[in-house]
């Protein structure tokens, strides 16, 4: 395809963001139907099976280094989904969008555990905001002292995700992305058919189940994957973190428009906090000060 330009990679990439932030209130649909591995085989099956038809020519030529690639980060995506669909069962899609979000703010201090660059100054200030943001989404006020469980079980999906993005930086950086992210769907199709088997729950055919399965399958898993790769190539890493962190905004409004969520004072403020923390994460004060101090360098 020909190539774009910075504008229109961004626009690419918001589409992404916004088919990724509606994909938290259709799961929720969704899991009114399929159980939680249910819902994970059916979505990443058919995800695998569209892309090993299209990538074909790169399956057949992995190698051992792409396979062993493809698994580990197949693992570390799997373990975040399925920590992100249990959460889900007993929290709000705008919470799920949020503290999933903090996973980028994560990333550079388990970056630092595995090639010990250290994180920059801002990084810091990210994390703090981000434990303000999650204790104030996870703490019943109430009942002081008790935590949300489904939140907290999303909160460990931001730290696997995390690591799925630490992992998936290292080895995409010589493979070919095509193959390896094909590995990895198909790795987590496999992990999610052995817990569907353990589960033993027929699976039922539902009208409305299928096309929240199709949109879950094909946009956000299959298309998304692919859009965002061809953005990020014609725009800057600080532009895409900007663009693709409205994801969590998306997913709250979607929330609201058509789950009928309803938020607190404390949730919202908690909302602003956490998507405060991701920009700091990925480009400092630029976006608040309007200055190249302490500005965080683009990725190649």
């Amino acid at each position: 395809m020909r190539a774009l330009t910075s504008k229109q990679a961004d626009l690419m990439l918001f589409f992404v963001a916004f088919f990724w932030g509606t994909g938290f209130a259709v799961t929720k649909i969704a899991l009114d139907i399929y159980s939680t591995v249910q819902l994970l085989f059916i979505r990443f099956i058919i995800a695998s099976i569209v892309s090993l038809i299209i990538f074909n020519k790169n399956i057949r030529n992995m190698n051992r280094s792409d396979l062993k690639s493809g698994v580990i980060m197949g693992v570390f995506l799997a373990a975040g989904y399925i920590f992100q669909t249990f959460g889900l069962e007993g929290t709000t899609a705008g919470n799920s969008a949020f503290l999933t979000g903090t996973n980028v703010v994560m990333v550079p201090f388990f970056y630092w555990i595995i090639t010990k660059k250290k994180p920059v100054f801002n990084n810091l200030i990210a994390a703090i905001l981000m434990f303000i943001g999650i204790i104030l989404l996870t703490v019943d006020f109430k009942n002081f002292g008790k935590f949300n469980l489904s939140d907290m079980l999303t909160f460990f999906c931001a730290i696997s995700f995390a690591w799925h993005v630490v992992v998936t930086g290292i080895f995409a950086s010589d493979k070919n992305p095509y193959t390896i992210s094909t590995i990895q769907m198909t790795t987590c199709a496999v992990i999610f058919l052995i817990m569907m088997i353990l589960e033993g729950k027929p699976i039922t055919y539902n009208f409305k189940g299928a096309l929240s399965m199709g949109y879950l399958s094909l946009i956000t898993t299959m298309l998304c994957f692919m859009m965002q790769t061809i953005g990020q190539k014609y725009t800057s890493t600080t532009h895409a973190a900007i663009v693709l962190s409205l994801e969590s905004v998306i997913g709250s409004i979607f929330g609201v428009l058509f789950l009928k969520e309803n938020y607190t004072i404390i949730t919202i403020l908690a909302f602003v906090i956490i998507f405060i923390s991701i920009l700091f994460a990925e480009v400092g004060y630029d976006w608040l000060f309007r200055t190249k101090k302490n500005r965080l360098p683009d990725k190649k």
